[in-house]
């Protein structure tokens, strides 16, 4: 085994801050070279917070020490690259003038309530006095129009999908167009062409902004996604338990390998206060997205708690944004305008105001 595999057979067994993955599998070794005992790695960590480059390049040193043919062991630190691994040839998305920014909703794992934040970041955008759509692109269990209460779309027009309405929001689901009992078995290349579909076949409106509240994991319709509409930017979901927090790094590791910023993590579930005490209590744990957004480097954007206004607003098509009386309603409207604030780069309120006067309601 040459110098060089034996650095990378070590770096597979170093783990990142906080996690079981190792560095390699998370995709942030760029380079090895190795020369006369000379030895050089290049790490994409330059997006992470200064502690954790800190740590990642101490864990990888004392590894690496450990190889006798190393005499001289050098780091680079750098940057994830603009490439696009996925698809180095693809062309690049079809600009949309009547879509200002598209906002990306996913998480590596599924039951953390990406959907319920999705919709609520909707609706919240648009009570504000934004124009907003929102695409269900959870095409195997597509819950938003139970959430907000659609069951079907209006006529075509002019042989384009038109989008249902629902308290300021343009919908769209697969399921409004199929029969809520009847399952998807769908492939990749079906998955593919429904994105493109509900991209360009859509008569979608002028819009501020179009939610996409994307499936669990790091698939298909993700990268479906990013290929043909380049979101401007993606908020993560998580619970604090430590497996949700695992497999929401890989979705962060997704969407940085191709080049979509990461806007930031909510927590969702994040607490219990109870009625009859008044006490506020953990029960999936502590502290787990705020962990999640220092080792990542993100911000952390709220933390949701676990209240039966979500779960019913939710099952009775009326989101949790539209009531005045809930701990959970009053961290999602604020979830909105750090998520607003983070694409506009300026105060939420003025960047509101903006947006709702260049564009006519």
């Amino acid at each position: 085994m040459t110098l060089k595999d034996q650095i990378w057979q070590t770096l597979k067994t170093v783990p990142y801050p906080g996690y079981s993955r190792d560095l390699v599998s998370f995709g942030l070794v760029q380079r090895v070279a190795a020369c006369d005992g000379v030895a050089t790695v290049s790490l994409a960590i330059g997006h992470l917070a200064p502690e954790i480059q800190e740590q990642i390049v101490a864990a990888a040193r004392a590894g690496l020490e450990k190889i006798d043919a190393i005499k001289d062991l050098r780091f680079e630190l750098g940057e994830l690259p603009n490439a696009r691994t996925y698809a180095a040839h693809e062309p690049e998305p079809t600009p949309r003038a009547n879509i200002h920014r598209v906002i990306a909703v996913g998480s590596g794992k599924g039951g953390v309530g990406k959907s319920t934040v999705a919709v609520n970041l909707a609706v919240a955008l648009a009570q504000n006095g934004l124009r907003v759509g929102l695409m269900d692109a959870d095409v195997y269990g597509p819950n938003v129009p139970r959430m907000l209460g659609v069951a079907e779309l209006p006529p075509l027009h002019d042989g384009k999908i038109v989008p249902a309405e629902a308290f300021g929001v343009e919908v769209v689901s697969i399921g409004l167009m199929v029969d809520a009992k009847q399952p998807l078995i769908w492939r990749g290349p079906m998955t593919d062409k429904l994105m493109r579909q509900f991209l360009n076949d859509v008569e979608w409106g002028e819009l501020n902004a179009l939610v996409v509240d994307l499936p669990p994991g790091t698939g298909d319709i993700a990268l479906s996604l990013i290929q043909h509409a380049r979101p401007d930017g993606a908020v993560v979901v998580v619970t604090p338990q430590q497996v949700a927090q695992d497999d929401v790094g890989k979705a962060v590791g997704m969407f940085r390998k191709l080049n979509v910023a990461v806007l930031g993590v909510v927590e969702n579930m994040s607490y219990f206060v109870c009625n009859g005490c008044g006490k506020q209590h953990d029960l999936f744990g502590r502290g787990g997205g705020r962990r999640l957004a220092r080792e990542l480097g993100i911000p952390l954007l709220g933390e949701v708690p676990l209240q039966p206004f979500v779960s019913e607003g939710g099952d009775h098509g009326r989101p949790v944004v539209l009531s005045d009386d809930s701990l959970a309603s009053a961290e999602l409207l604020q979830v909105a305008d750090k998520v607003w604030q983070a694409l506009t780069n300026a105060p939420a309120t003025r960047a509101l105001e903006i947006a709702s006067a260049r564009i006519t309601m």
